[in-house]
């Protein structure tokens, strides 16, 4: 790839909700309920006391924030972070993937080094790696990844091309997810769903461009359906049906690969722990667990990341030291 690709690079249609950043406090008894976890409080403003900032949603035109816990309880958020992208590194053994996910590094810049490479990296190729991931991921053509990145769609196809030179395994699995489509008129994902494909097949035994998107699509996503089912089921059979958690664990939604609970902050360290347990899955003989990110707030529009200490199960907020 050409180094000039990534001078052009131009990221377009930013998310509608940006996030904001916050600064973190001890609690105190100015502090504003709406903005306080456990024993922090999060501002808009850095004060004396500041230590930290931290990144939430930002409380404008927040729909979100009209769902709320059980009175006197958190909303507690747990989605299984990089589900998609770990699928697809479990299923192709794509080192360069695993090798990131094993040692806790940023899948997007490890694309991006993929694609350009280590020499030429800098922050805005993340941004671009970003969307290419999940462009690939679902079939995106080149006119439609050029229109996201403000490049041409002969510079698109380009980076579409780098990414599969740099990332050789994924290219395999999608091959042959595809061959075995218009084999068999029909893919399925490890655990066994179907998806069938014969109207995918023209007349002369091909599979058509949107099969090959769809043969490649549904074994990932339908293995991130199967996994927070799977979570569910756990779940219900171990916490909300668990007197010992009766109305102080209570099951709120889910949307996506996130599920989200009302929790009385008594027993909020214990049930994050039980909760956690319960959603991380472990594919069959595959080396990437898809784990969960816990997310800790006064409503589903107020919430900001925390991390759990899996011996004491101590909560302690996310935050960038100032």
């Amino acid at each position: 790839m050409s180094k000039n690709f990534s001078a052009k690079i131009n990221i377009q249609n930013p998310p509608k909700a940006k996030p904001k950043e916050y600064y973190i406090r001890l609690k105190d008894e100015s502090s504003d309920p709406r903005f306080t976890v456990l024993d922090w409080e999060y501002t808009f403003d850095k004060r004396e006391d500041s230590f930290g900032t931290a990144e939430g949603k930002d409380p404008k035109l927040n729909f979100r924030r009209a769902f709320i816990p059980e009175a006197g309880h958190l909303w507690v958020s747990c989605d299984f972070a990089g589900q998609e992208l770990k699928i697809v590194a479990n299923l192709s053994g794509e080192k360069r993937w695993i090798d990131a996910f094993r040692h806790g590094e940023d899948i997007h810049k490890a694309t991006a080094e993929a694609i350009w490479g280590k020499e030429n990296y800098k922050p805005e190729l993340r941004k671009a790696a970003k969307t290419i991931n999940f462009a690939v991921l679902y079939g995106t053509g080149a006119k439609s990844l050029g229109e996201s990145l403000g490049v041409t769609e002969k510079e698109a196809q380009g980076y579409i091309d780098s990414f599969f030179i740099g990332l050789p395994n994924i290219k395999k699995l999608f091959n042959r997810m595809q061959m075995l489509a218009e084999r068999n008129g029909e893919v399925t994902n490890l655990y066994g769903r179907k998806r069938r494909l014969k109207q995918y097949i023209n007349r002369w035994g091909k599979i058509t461009p949107a099969g090959k998107r769809r043969s490649v699509n549904f074994p990932v996503q339908s293995m991130g359906a199967e996994i927070v089912k799977i979570a569910l089921i756990k779940i219900y059979d171990n916490i909300l049906t668990n007197e010992k958690y009766k109305d102080k664990v209570l099951f709120m939604s889910t949307i996506h690969d996130e599920i989200n609970f009302s929790v009385d902050p008594k027993y909020i360290e214990e049930a994050v722990s039980e909760i956690s347990k319960n959603m991380n899955h472990t594919i069959p003989g595959r080396p990437i667990p898809v784990e969960t990110d816990i997310e800790i707030g006064t409503s589903m529009g107020l919430l900001w990341g925390f991390t759990q200490d899996k011996e004491t199960l101590k909560l302690t907020p996310q935050y960038t030291p100032i």
